[in-house]
């Protein structure tokens, strides 16, 4: 009795001291992936910790050429725009942890992500950003994202490019 009393002691102390837990809070993965990447990530990621997942869609769809694309991507930074995205996430005030997904173009998160934080009320909500990226590092989109959040905490995010990494940062967060 004793053995099986230390062992619930032992159990619930590690499941308090683990930081952030998929059994404390609901979680989401919100992402936007143009050419697939990031989805594919966002997927695993949304396995490993059974989090809800949502697909930030652009209303005006990028152009799939390379240069066309990249073209419109620059002109969003330059004119700060916000693009529209066609869907919202039901029942936002009820997710305490929210994964954001994004390539990286030009250092920084795509503008449709500004759009995203724009949309919705993120104070007292922890944000994990992630992203994928053909060689510029996540710093500075992390930087946009407190910003836009001052209110929450974000953490500070991996670049996602090395698949293997994914499961051992899922778990030294507390998944």
């Amino acid at each position: 009795m004793k053995f099986l009393r230390s062992i619930l002691i032992l159990f619930s102390l590690m499941i308090f001291s683990s930081g952030i837990s998929s059994a404390e809070s609901k979680i989401l993965v919100a992402y936007f992936s143009h050419s697939g990447s990031t989805q594919s990530v966002a997927e695993e990621i949304s396995n490993l910790t059974g989090a809800d997942l949502f697909r930030i869609v652009e209303v005006d769809t990028y152009p799939s050429v390379y240069k066309e694309c990249t073209d419109r991507a620059s002109r969003e930074v330059a004119e700060n725009a916000r693009p529209s995205i066609r869907d919202q996430v039901q029942n936002f005030d009820e997710y305490d942890t929210i994964f954001i997904g994004y390539p990286i173009w030009w250092y920084n998160a795509p503008m449709i992500i500004d759009t995203f934080l724009e949309s919705y009320d993120f104070s007292g909500k922890t944000i994990i950003p992630f992203c994928t990226s053909g060689g510029s590092p996540i710093g500075v989109s992390i930087d946009k994202i407190r910003l836009h959040c001052p209110n929450s905490k974000v953490l500070d995010g991996l670049t996602a490019n090395d698949r293997s990494k994914i499961a051992p940062w899922i778990q030294s967060l507390g998944f």
